[in-house]
């Protein structure tokens, strides 16, 4: 067993598969830090900028809006001094072209009388593509009388503006909106970025330091010159630390050094696996037993690495989610876990039942946690073993389970429909099916007597034939659902074979069920029995036009559990069918099973019983051995 380890030694692989990378990266926790602060920073202040902006746009535009009506009522009031009825005076003209020259944005003015028609107009000569484009505002022409009442309503006047001065106005404010978000942005990520860089500077102090210490160079002092606040407090206490673990060291190293060895020597004499981990996953003790588990020959490729790491040769990490879980139970139950922390972790060889508990001081702080690995690949199996017992129940109480809702189901649905003989068939075949499931119960416990092969079917010498027509019987009413062709060839007249008839006739079913699952509406089943070629055997065979089977998959195809999982082949089921039609043909009837296939075409699945007398066969068999002898 060869599983992926951390970089030891020059190990280059190993280096890529578990080595922590010490090399500085742009996606590192601070950058990543960095980044979110920048990208709020951005959007708070193009939020900002586009709700100025747009509230300046909407307001820019009302008090245009407002304008270009004050400029149609003044328009409107001066040509109405200069209306005679409902026609212009030659003062109308000069009027106007003063007031194209009053302002730019006017492109247009014109007058209509009261029933709409063009009295007079004025243009500036501008393309008709911004005549087109420009904002219409109108007014009516009202005649005032002396005392200020409107006495007549001579007609309207519509004044165009092209609107230069509010995009012009539009646009220096964008520009100048723009440069100020650009500004603040440019200062904000300036100001943001340094104090990152420094207190990132500060920290790599402060985490070099800690390493010294984790290295056993006691004593050590960072400067805290340059530091604050915080930093300048937290840099006092490592260092005051720092000196105090001298201390301890010079007092009680050989103490400690006396009681860790003593305490190693416990853990390492130990049979399960044992692997003992300070808070950050990094492994401080390993045993024999744990390395010959996680595949490694010397504990001291292990030490100093990250059990976290540690990953198998399918690129899997085993430890990582349970130590995770493990680690989010400890901080919800600080100071004792509700229970005794064992997970399962799957190896690509063996399962390991692993236990996990935490180190703590006296005074309840979490040091560490120490991994108690047994393998349990056996047991594991046995889980398996009982698991696959249930879906072999399951499938072996498929079919008639099958075939007696679909006659219930046509007798409850239809049952008026069908005539009396019909009805009594029918009934009949519930009844035979009931007494199969019934019988099929009681064998459940056969398929394990017959796996151990100590145990022995009553046989006798029978007619094969009704009980291949017995069988597919049974099972028409599931071929007449698909609409498949379900068809018989038996030879007359063939010869009695030692068989025990429930055995066969499961089978037969088994390989039945099998050819209708994977056999597409419309196709074709042919069920053929006849004698050998060599006249020494009784040969059955299940011919179907179904998806077939790829040439790879047939030398597995009557292994236990075995199925062939690819696109065509969705249908549920265990795999026990075809082994026990292995079994029971090969282990108890002294015969042989055979299948043909090809893929798109169909599948030929069958089994041959010897024609030979048993009895015979074991005489000849013991005269055989007697003659070696």
């Amino acid at each position: 067993m060869k599983h992926g380890i951390p970089a030891q030694g020059g190990d280059e692989s190993s280096a890529k598969a578990y080595g922590p990378a010490h090399k500085p990266s742009f996606f590192s926790s601070e950058n990543q830090i960095l980044l979110f602060i920048i990208l709020v920073i951005s959007v708070a202040l193009l939020i900002v900028a586009f709700a100025i902006i747009s509230k300046y746009q909407s307001d820019l535009e009302d008090s245009y809006n407002s304008y270009g009506e004050l400029i149609a009522r003044v328009v409107a009031v001066g040509g109405a001094d200069r209306m005679r009825g409902s026609q212009a005076s030659p003062s109308v003209k000069p009027f106007m072209e003063n007031m194209l020259r009053v302002s730019d944005d006017i492109a247009a003015i014109e007058f209509l009388d009261q029933q709409g028609h063009m009295v007079f107009e004025a243009h500036n000569n501008l393309p008709e593509k911004e005549l087109q484009q420009a904002i219409v505002f109108s007014a009516p022409v009202r005649q005032m009388g002396e005392d200020g009442i409107i006495e007549d309503t001579l007609g309207q006047v519509h004044v165009k503006l092209t609107g230069k001065t509010m995009k012009n106005i539009s646009l220096a404010t964008k520009t100048i909106v723009i440069w100020v978000f650009l500004s603040a942005w440019f200062i904000s990520i300036l100001a943001v970025s340094l104090n990152t860089y420094f207190l990132s500077k500060h920290l790599r102090t402060l985490i070099r330091g800690i390493k010294r210490l984790s290295t056993g160079d006691f004593g050590y002092k960072i400067s805290d010159q340059d530091l604050w606040g915080e930093l300048k407090h937290l840099a006092e206490s490592f260092n005051d630390m720092s000196m105090r673990l001298r201390v301890y060291e010079d007092q009680n190293l050989d103490t400690i050094t006396f009681e860790r060895n003593k305490l190693q020597a416990v853990l390492l004499s130990i049979a399960d696996g044992v692997v003992v981990c300070d808070m950050n996953g990094e492994i401080i003790i390993i045993n024999e037993s744990a390395c010959r588990m996680l595949g490694v020959k010397r504990s001291t490729m292990l030490i100093g690495t990250s059990i976290r790491d540690y990953v198998t040769v399918e690129n899997k990490q085993c430890f990582e989610p349970l130590l995770q879980e493990f680690r989010e139970l400890c901080q919800e139950h600080h100071h004792q876990l509700p229970e005794i922390f064992s997970r399962h972790v799957e190896m690509p060889d063996q399962t390991l039942k692993v236990i996990v508990s935490p180190i703590q001081d006296t005074e309840g702080e979490n040091l560490g946690f120490v991994m108690i690995m047994h393998d349990v690949t056996k047991e594991a199996e046995v889980d398996k073993l009982k698991t696959n017992f249930i879906s072999n129940v399951s499938h072996e109480l498929r079919t008639p389970v099958t075939t007696i809702k679909s006659y219930v189901d046509t007798i409850y649905n239809h049952g008026h429909e069908l005539d009396k003989e019909t009805y009594s068939e029918f009934i009949e075949t519930i009844n035979i099916e009931t007494d199969r499931l019934k019988k099929l119960v009681n064998d459940i416990l056969d398929f394990s007597r017959m796996e151990e092969g100590g145990y022995k079917l009553e046989m006798e010498y029978l007619d094969i034939t009704p009980v291949i027509n017995l069988t597919v019987q049974s099972v028409k009413v599931l071929a007449v659902q698909k609409d498949l062709s379900l068809t018989t060839a038996i030879e007359s007249n063939l010869p009695k074979v030692h068989i025990n008839s429930d055995s066969i006739e499961r089978v037969l079913r088994n390989l039945l069920s099998n050819a209708i699952k994977y056999t597409p509406e419309g196709g074709r089943i042919k069920v053929r029995a006849e004698v050998s070629e060599m006249g020494d055997a009784l040969e059955i065979a299940i011919q179907d036009t179904g998806i077939g089977i790829p040439d790879e998959h047939l030398p597995y195809i009557f292994d236990r559990f075995y199925r062939v999982e690819n696109k065509v082949h969705t249908v549920k089921g265990t795999g026990l069918g075809l082994h026990l039609v292995k079994v029971t043909i090969e282990s108890h009837h002294r015969g042989e099973v055979f299948v043909k296939s090809e893929p798109n075409v169909g599948s030929t699945f069958g089994f041959r019983l010897p024609l030979s007398d048993p009895d015979e066969d074991e005489t000849t068999s013991r005269d055989i051995q007697t003659a070696r002898t």
